[in-house]
């Protein structure tokens, strides 16, 4: 029987393949023709255990996966998990990445596990004809994403790590702005901590570089009705009008940059 492309009751699917992306960091494939785009996400259920948000990775007519660092409980024991070990599944949802309509050179700047939503969209925009140039940033080259199924000629990686492991050393807004002096993108798109983002913003606000990011918030059913991810003073839910905003949008948000709220709905400053 044909599965659903789109639930919000979660199919309970097998887990199909599972790649150890680095040390903390593990790509969960599955069999389910899920109807999403970049930027999307979708909730996980682990029985017994709890439901947590995660971003589509890659997506193609009959599988998707998903990459999940293990961070605390509930991750850490998807973790455990093997091939055949099945978990609950429901969506896709939220906002998506839109790619600009002429063709050209766009830039995808990632910071830490930022590098997971983009893929995505990097795939997606290099198979449209866009040149994809990805800033990739971590804290050392061991925790670098790069996906070995990322392979295109339209794309092309600029590394920076913290430590200078791998590429440049330093963090990813600085890169950001040495690759500016020679590139011109016509559009940019990032994902990672929300300090970064900001910085980013600034950057590209600065050079009139119009940008689309992905800003998280705390979110506990998924698809709008708890009201748990609202962002202040609009009230946008991260689960449906976002998590993806761009410059016009996300200049709405005042609390960008400076706070977000925990489970409990306490402000935690940045």
């Amino acid at each position: 029987m044909e599965l659903p492309i789109k639930t919000d009751k979660p199919i309970i699917i097998p887990i199909k393949k599972i790649v150890q992306e680095n040390s903390r960091v593990k790509s969960f494939y599955f069999n389910y023709p899920l109807a999403a785009q970049p930027g999307q996400f979708i909730m996980i259920w682990v029985p017994g255990e709890d439901e947590k948000p995660f971003g589509i990775i890659k997506q193609s007519k009959d599988n998707f996966l998903v990459s999940i660092a293990a961070i605390g409980p509930t991750t850490k024991k998807i973790h455990e998990l093997k091939v055949g070990d099945r978990l609950g599944v429901r969506g896709a949802y939220g906002s998506f990445f839109t790619l600009p309509q002429k063709k050209g050179k766009i830039a995808l700047i990632a910071g830490g596990y930022g590098m997971a939503p983009l893929a995505f969209l990097a795939q997606t925009a290099a198979e449209k004809g866009f040149q994809v140039d990805i800033i990739l940033g971590a804290r050392t080259k061991n925790e670098l994403l790069k996906y070995s199924w990322l392979k295109n000629k339209k794309i092309k990686f600029f590394i920076a790590t913290d430590d200078g492991s791998s590429g440049f050393k330093g963090f990813v807004p600085v890169l950001f702005q040495k690759y500016l002096e020679k590139n011109k993108p016509t559009y940019s798109y990032f994902v990672g901590p929300e300090i970064m983002e900001l910085k980013l913003a600034d950057i590209c606000n600065q050079k009139e570089i119009p940008f689309q990011l992905s800003l998280e918030r705390y979110m506990k059913c998924g698809f709008g009705i708890c009201g748990q991810c609202s962002v202040d003073p609009t009230g946008w839910r991260m689960c449906v009008e976002g998590p993806v905003f761009d410059n016009q949008r996300l200049k709405k948000i005042i609390e960008f940059g400076k706070y977000k709220r925990d489970g409990s709905g306490k402000k935690i400053y940045l």
